[in-house]
């Protein structure tokens, strides 16, 4: 079983530390998708409210959700919509990009039948190469909204595939991307009043790349570094915190032979005299190979054979006096085991957890 704490106060201040970094000219999103990575919907929202000007959800239940919980902020659908989804999301006024050319033939009809105008945002796709529009598609699609008047061009877009990688080559094809999609906004005349929300930087671009978010983009989509992984090395660096520490624990610690298979399919076998301390976690709980360690006692221990369902091994062997009963630090503030490059893995583990929330602001 895995146990989490969440410091909503601390995702709080993280927030506080992006606003203090993008320019005073941009609004901020707080993506708070799927369950807010893990972290609770509605309470991280509630953490974030006076910060933020809008929240990014996977879905309109998402949505739906915060509306529920009296959050009036702008809400973006960052997965489009879908049949009767869609037209509901337009009834319901939330703003949600735009998928494909066949979603923008969609969308008018389904508008009629809602009864309003869909808040659309355009996504020209850059690079990314997932939902949106070429660049010579949105150009087209440009062309035709001014007469279409069940269609709201609310924003446009972009989406960064590399902002978060130090290679030298993901940063040029970042700053390529960056160039592009503001080549595009002054080829299309909207720098200005044009469209009212411009936006492509995540949290990677907001702190490692100015210019994608800089005038006259004038929105970031903070995700990853709200919740305390920065996602990329920037100077100067952005001290967040994790918000979420997440332990389970010990059931056995056995002393095993040299030679002796360790779990399913013998993929790890001890090449000594060896401690191995069995967790009550497994990939059930969300864990997965590339959590790579734990703590134990204040001591970094490696995961070894393969995950069961609800079991893992760690081999303690150079840990002291670990017990039945240790609780095993899967992350949080007090370990260095997750870095950016796997936070991702946080997700899974924290959707199975049993949660308990500090810090909540009243």
């Amino acid at each position: 079983m895995v146990r989490a704490e969440i410091d909503t106060g601390v995702i709080r201040h993280n927030l506080l530390k992006l606003r203090a970094r993008i320019p005073e000219s941009s609004s901020l999103m707080a993506v708070v998708k799927e369950d807010a990575y893990g972290h609770g919907l509605v309470k991280t929202a509630r953490a974030g409210a006076d910060v933020v000007e809008w929240f990014g959800v996977a879905s309109l239940a998402e949505g739906r959700a915060l509306r529920r919980a009296g959050l009036k902020h702008h809400m973006f659908v960052m997965l489009p919509p879908v049949g009767r989804a869609l037209r509901d999301t337009i009834r319901e006024g939330f703003h949600f990009p735009v998928a494909d050319l066949q979603m923008l033939h969609e969308i008018p009809a389904l508008a009629r039948q809602a009864g309003r105008p869909a808040q659309v945002h355009l996504e020209v796709d850059t690079g990314m190469g997932r939902f949106g529009l070429l660049p010579e598609e949105a150009q087209q699609a440009l062309e035709k909204f001014p007469g279409e008047p069940w269609i709201e061009l609310a924003g446009i877009y972009s989406h960064l595939s590399s902002a978060h990688s130090p290679a030298q080559d993901d940063v040029a094809f970042t700053r390529a991307q960056v160039w592009r999609f503001r080549q595009l906004l002054r080829d299309w005349s909207l720098e200005g009043e044009g469209v009212r929300w411009r936006h492509m930087a995540n949290s990677a671009a907001a702190l490692a790349f100015h210019e994608g978010s800089a005038p006259p983009l004038n929105m970031v989509r903070a995700g990853i570094a709200l919740y305390g992984y920065p996602d990329v090395a920037c100077n100067p660096p952005l001290e967040v915190t994790p918000a979420a520490r997440v332990w389970t624990h010990v059931a056995a610690v056995r002393s095993l032979p040299k030679g002796w298979p360790v779990g399913y399919e013998r993929s790890f076998v001890t090449q000594g005299p060896a401690r191995t301390a069995i967790l009550t976690a497994g990939y059930g709980d969300g864990l997965q190979p590339g959590m790579g360690k734990v703590t134990i006692r204040a001591e970094s221990a490696p995961l070894v054979g393969k995950l069961g369902m609800d079991t893992a091994a760690v081999d303690v062997t150079e840990v002291g006096g670990v017990r039945r009963g240790d609780r095993a630090l899967l992350f949080g503030p007090e370990t260095e085991v997750l870095t950016p490059r796997v936070c991702p893995l946080l997700v899974p583990v924290l959707r199975w957890a049993r949660r308990r929330w500090v810090g909540c602001p009243q």
